[in-house]
């Protein structure tokens, strides 16, 4: 089959389901993945042949495009921070507003500093790596409390050749199971945090396929992760040292409050790209 034919079918399937922007955005993204063609080589040369096989492995991700399946799954994999991140459903995909909690953290700290940090809640690893990546004399530790999500995070950072701590980790228990009696500089976090009232608003390829473990948290306790982390922080964290937390834009002054009440200071909440309240730090 030719590469425009090709092209002009995967449009008109996903074209019921998808906006035009999305549909063919998603089409370069296939042909990028399945036979190694960037945009350019797509528009550059439409009579390229496609195998049989390229394009049997295609239109099964079609198939699965048109459930609503995220193309990221799909696919196996995703890009954070310009990183390639290994994603299974066992891990949430990463969110460019994460990116800004990392780039923050990243302008907070001197790249020849010797710190130590622990990234809570983990799930693909793609904080720890980012942050093992631009920080490397950082000593990095991450935890989480899903196998599953901990096999993904050791997958991607070998794949990105940094050595990261895992370590698996319930973080409403009152057992921290880190057998290393180190003490932190820097804690940083994505706890769930969307309300189970909130379902109603997202859209079904996150309802249907993310882990609802990582994203949700009871509507009568909305904060409770929150907690957890503070009260780690108050057990790890060195005097002086960071938190940094994302949050649900609904509870930046709630968030705020409960670092408060612990006795933390310098306390700032950050707008995210789309001007919602995203990301608090505190010192201890």
């Amino acid at each position: 089959m030719k590469l425009a034919q090709l092209f002009e079918e995967i449009l008109e399937k996903l074209n019921s389901h998808y906006s035009i922007n999305e549909a063919k955005a998603i089409s370069y993204s296939l042909l990028q993945h399945y036979r190694e063609l960037s945009r350019t080589q797509v528009l550059a040369f439409p009579e390229i042949e496609i195998s049989e096989k390229v394009v049997q492995k295609i239109n099964v991700a079609v198939q699965q495009l048109q459930t609503h399946k995220p193309l990221q799954y799909i696919l196996g994999e995703t890009s954070f921070c310009d990183l390639p991140i290994n994603v299974s459903e066992a891990v949430l995909i990463p969110r460019p507003e994460t990116e800004e909690l990392v780039s923050w953290i990243k302008e907070d700290i001197n790249v020849e500093t010797q710190s130590t940090m622990a990234d809570l809640c983990t799930g693909s690893g793609c904080i720890a790596i980012a942050l093992k990546k631009m920080l490397p004399k950082t000593i990095v530790w991450a935890c989480d409390i899903s196998f599953d999500a901990l096999q993904v995070a050791n997958e991607n950072a070998l794949k990105n050749r940094v050595e990261v701590n895992f370590w698996q980790c319930d973080m409403l228990s009152e057992k921290i199971n880190l057998e290393s009696d180190i003490l932190f500089s820097v804690i940083v976090s994505n706890p769930p945090y969307v309300r189970d009232c909130e379902k109603l608003l997202m859209r079904e390829n996150v309802l249907n396929y993310e882990p609802h473990l990582a994203l949700f948290v009871d509507d009568n306790d909305p904060l409770i992760f929150y907690r957890a982390i503070i009260n780690f922080a108050k057990a790890r964290l060195q005097k002086n040292g960071v938190v940094y937390v994302e949050i649900n834009e609904a509870f930046g002054n709630e968030v705020k409050e409960l670092f408060y009440e612990k006795g933390f200071s310098e306390i700032t909440l950050r707008k995210d790209i789309h001007g919602k309240d995203r990301m608090i730090k505190a010192v201890k």
